[in-house]
């Protein structure tokens, strides 16, 4: 069994990348995992966005204009996973897409679009995403990544427990290639690359330290 947390700016296109790599890995390797989609952002994650596309990092109105999107494109995927983690990982994965034009795709008729390209409940979506309940769950997220020492997009943790009951954590902070992926999902890593970890709900709490970055 596998646990597999992506923890990706939902605007981001190598965040987009990742979940596809992770995604197609599951398939060829006939793995029935689903993974958990994270969506986080904090002021590294907003400049690394600006970066990696070329946009100025001093202009504060650009910095402030990627802030508010990224922030209200988590309370979206909180609000679509509300009708199921699926159709949520599938919304801010077209959205992803659609934002490698530019971020003047991104419109109130944008969301709308996304939300019946996968099939949400439109009503709901659009209550759910200003509720206090999607702020609240946005900040639990950013409390598990603080807590797993995550500071940069894309990031994924991998808790394996196909040889030890108690799982292997593996925290990859940046991109998942396909040979990556092919490797991890083989138990194909050098044993150092591994380290034995304690169930994840306990892990939630453990030092950061113990986690093996590759």
């Amino acid at each position: 069994m596998l646990e597999i947390f992506m923890f990706a700016n939902p605007i981001g296109g190598l965040c987009l990348n990742t979940e596809v790599n992770i995604i197609r890995g599951l398939k060829q390797h006939r793995l029935k995992v689903q993974p958990n989609l994270v969506p986080i952002t904090n002021m590294n994650v907003v400049t690394d966005f600006l970066e990696r596309n070329q946009l100025d990092t001093r202009d504060l109105i650009l910095r402030n204009q990627v802030m508010a999107i990224t922030f209200q494109s988590m309370l979206d995927y909180k609000a679509a996973s509300f009708q199921g983690n699926k159709k949520a990982r599938a919304f801010t994965m077209s959205l992803q897409d659609h934002l490698n034009e530019g971020l003047d795709c991104y419109s109130d008729d944008l969301i709308h679009t996304i939300a019946r390209e996968v099939h949400l409940d439109e009503q709901t979506f659009f209550t759910d995403r200003v509720s206090q309940l999607a702020k609240d769950l946005c900040e639990a997220d950013r409390q598990l990544a603080n807590n797993l020492g995550v500071k940069k997009t894309p990031s994924t943790v991998f808790i394996d427990y196909r040889q030890n009951i108690n799982g292997d954590g593996i925290l990859i902070n940046g991109a998942v290639t396909e040979d990556l992926i092919d490797q991890i999902l083989a138990k194909q890593l050098p044993q150092q690359q591994t380290i034995n970890q304690k169930p994840f709900l306990k892990l939630l709490n453990a030092n950061r330290a113990q986690l093996h970055l590759i």
